[in-house]
């Protein structure tokens, strides 16, 4: 006779499978949006170093960029 499968086991154990990488996705989605935040930090930094070493004001930047 063939053995019976325990589905509510099955289903349990994949459930729990879901939650663990749910965890997992929810903390490397906080450290994505951590490294972009310092990216945007290191790149407003540069721009207003070289602004400041080109004497050059954001209405210049932004006229420029416009035109």
């Amino acid at each position: 006779m063939a053995r019976k499968a325990n589905y509510d086991v099955k289903i349990e154990a994949i459930e729990a499978k879901i939650e663990k990488h749910k965890e997992a996705l929810k903390t490397l989605k906080a450290q994505l949006e951590d490294v972009k935040g310092k990216r945007a930090k290191d790149s407003y930094k540069e721009l207003t170093e070289y602004m400041s070493a080109n004497n050059i004001s954001a209405a210049e930047v932004l006229k420029r960029l416009a035109g």
